[in-house]
């Protein structure tokens, strides 16, 4: 009844995830990004954010166990979500008005997307807060995930809002409004869907309608 060799070997299964997660999530971000210094910010929050969250588990006696850490893998790709759109917008406002006041700038480029990124990151917590509500076997094998993605969300909020404009302040010399080759090159298919869809929209409502209708009718 030993499963030692068992459970050691899914939590480096889960371990090996996180990691794969982690440069995966920094790869995308130096692409889609396409500055160097925005990217660097963005992956401090990605590195900080599970230190911050392991200590957390710590102090409230969260182990670090296979749902714990599946909690964190399914919330590595959202930590970055709000520095993501701080970072984005910093940069847009420092290539628009390269003669104003630096500080002015990045305060002015947080505040705007404040509420947004609070929303969206709060409706995301949310989402799994319901899972510390299970009871019984159900509750000892979720709560720690919920958990775990609340904590560390959490954190990735806080995070986004003082440590990610303090280092645009530092670490930004530059701006740009303009989109990366990547992004002119998926935009373009995007644009004239989007063309077709607005000129057409009593078709694109039908077909919404039909394919709702399919989904209802297939389960």
């Amino acid at each position: 009844y030993d499963r030692t060799d068992l459970v050691n070997s899914a939590l480096m299964t889960v371990a090996k995830v996180l990691l794969e997660g982690v440069v995966l999530v920094i790869v995308v971000l130096f692409v889609f990004l396409g500055d160097l210094r925005s990217s660097l910010i963005v992956v401090c929050t990605l590195v900080l954010t599970p230190l911050v969250t392991f200590l957390v588990m710590g102090e409230i006696g969260l182990s670090a166990n296979l749902m714990s850490l599946g909690g964190l893998v399914i919330a590595i790709g959202l930590m970055v979500d709000g520095s993501v759109v701080v970072v984005e917008n910093a940069f847009a406002r420092l290539g628009h008005s390269p003669a104003a006041r630096r500080d002015n700038l990045i305060l002015k480029a947080a505040s705007d997307v404040g509420k947004p990124v609070l929303y969206g990151v709060g409706i995301i917590i949310l989402v799994f807060l319901p899972l510390l509500s299970l009871q019984g076997m159900e509750g000892k094998m979720f709560s720690p995930l919920a958990l775990t993605i609340a904590i560390a969300l959490t954190i990735s909020l806080v995070l986004s809002f003082t440590l990610t404009p303090a280092l645009c302040a530092y670490m930004l010399r530059g701006g740009s409004e303009e989109d990366t080759w990547l992004l002119r090159k998926l935009k373009r298919p995007y644009l004239r869907a989007l063309d077709w869809s607005t000129a057409n929209g009593r078709k694109v409502l039908v077909g919404s309608v039909a394919m709702m209708g399919a989904a209802v009718a297939c389960v």
